[in-house]
């Protein structure tokens, strides 16, 4: 934890940055600091400074192990903030830092710097670093000459990542389709008929296209001690999203990404390469999953589940030890780009979707809390533990979306304490990262 006297330097720095002010003390045309939601009744506060923010990928650790401290990027490279008072100061002054994540158990931010060029940044060496969020020492990693990292282990000693050779942009006049306000590829596409594609049938037609493209790849974990790059699988199917287990150091998942009705989604594997399996079968067409995450405590894989696409919506979870499957049912208005759990795994929370995504809902645009309800009429003791239990989420809103604009993902995440959902928004016009208080 902090020093008194470090704690006074970070209170000292953030207020030169711009700290926490009263309403009334925003300079002209930034967005607020402080207010009430006037649709839902819930205080928001924006914890980015001035000049905006990002929040990391929504299963991605953004917090120091305490729960006392966030990490943010910014223009001005990578942010820390006080969750108590949401004072902030910079911890590392390069905009060129890629922020990655915080460890599990040291009080460690990890980022990477790639090698200017004009190619794909995943295409281009790039080099990982390690920063103490209290002294600010900073040490390096890795380099690796390709690729990119998603996770760190839960004792801190590996990283996991994916690499393709030969991968083409997707968007293909785009030589760096990553560098984009919204954090994805400005994606474009036209139809059959010649006309231009609207943002989601776009990025539709990009997926499918490098989908089929057979790329090679290798999922690879990188040791911190000695920098030794291992790779433990290789496939021509398209390797995304792994993630460590919270709790377990050796278990890994990671998706074949694609068109998700066309593709066998999320999968498991050990870090010494055993162990390969799926985790979800399709059961009827066009089902989709995918957006996968842990449980707090490493035991359960949730994801979005669709029976079929865009009809039937459900917030699914395994239990990784026994295989028992919980599928807890959304309404329409509720399914979110993505979902997550609180600590204590009693609430989720999901960051809503416009009418072009998947769900088509006309009043989708929340910031929602679910709090998971057994079924009115289910008789639990004539259950069969081999089937499915289903369950229901009532939803409550937070924060009214209206104004955001979906290219850019909310990627909600609780705060340590379970009292606030952070996440990142246009709301206002630049992109910025608030907290909602439930």
């Amino acid at each position: 934890m902090m020093s008194g006297s470090t704690r006074r330097e970070f209170l000292g720095a953030a207020a030169a940055a711009g700290g926490t002010a009263a309403i009334g003390q925003v300079p002209a045309g930034t967005p607020p600091r402080d207010w009430t939601d006037p649709r839902t009744g819930h205080r928001i506060v924006r914890l980015s400074g001035d000049e905006g923010g990002n929040k990391l990928y929504f299963y991605r650790n953004s917090f120091t192990p305490q729960g006392d401290l966030m990490v943010m990027s910014s223009p001005r490279g990578i942010v820390l903030v006080d969750l108590k008072t949401h004072a902030r100061r910079i911890l590392v002054a390069d905009p060129r830092a890629d922020l990655m994540f915080t460890a599990r158990r040291s009080r460690t931010v990890f980022y990477s710097v790639s090698d200017p060029g004009t190619g794909q940044p995943t295409d281009r060496p790039r080099t990982f670093f390690a920063v103490d969020v209290d002294s600010g020492r900073t040490r390096r990693i890795a380099r690796i000459e390709a690729g990119q990292v998603g996770a760190v282990n839960a004792d801190d000693t590996l990283f996991v990542g994916t690499v393709a050779y030969g991968d083409a942009p997707l968007q293909p006049d785009v030589p760096d389709p990553r560098n984009r306000r919204f954090g994805q590829a400005e994606y474009a596409a036209v139809g059959p008929d010649g006309r231009p594609l609207n943002f989601a049938k776009a990025k539709g037609v990009r997926m499918l296209q490098r989908w089929a493209a057979r790329v090679p790849m290798e999922l690879f974990v990188i040791d911190l001690k000695t920098g030794q790059r291992r790779v433990i699988h290789r496939a021509q199917d398209w390797l995304n999203h792994p993630q460590f287990s919270p709790t377990d150091p050796g278990q890994i998942i990671f998706s074949h990404e694609g068109p998700w009705h066309r593709v066998t989604r999320m999968w498991r594997i050990r870090t010494d390469g055993s162990g390969l399996a799926a985790t979800h079968r399709r059961t009827m067409n066009m089902e989709i999953w995918g957006h996968e995450f842990f449980s707090p405590d490493g035991k359960w894989l949730w994801y979005d589940l669709q029976t079929p696409r865009g009809q039937v919506f459900w917030v699914a979870g395994l239990d990784l030890a026994t295989g028992r499957r919980l599928w807890r049912r959304v309404g329409q208005n509720d399914w979110s780009v993505h979902f997550n759990v609180s600590p204590d795994q009693r609430r989720f929370a999901g960051d809503g979707g416009d009418a072009d995504m998947v769900a088509h809902a006309k009043d989708g645009k929340w910031i929602v809390l679910f709090t998971p309800e057994q079924i009115v009429d289910g008789e639990t003791q004539a259950y069969d533990p081999d089937l499915v239990t289903p369950e229901y989420m009532r939803s409550t809103r937070l924060v009214d979306m209206s104004a955001h604009d979906y290219r850019l993902e909310p990627n909600v995440t609780f705060t340590p304490d379970g009292k606030q959902i952070v996440f990142g928004s246009n709301m206002h016009g630049a992109n910025h990262v608030y907290s909602v208080a439930i």
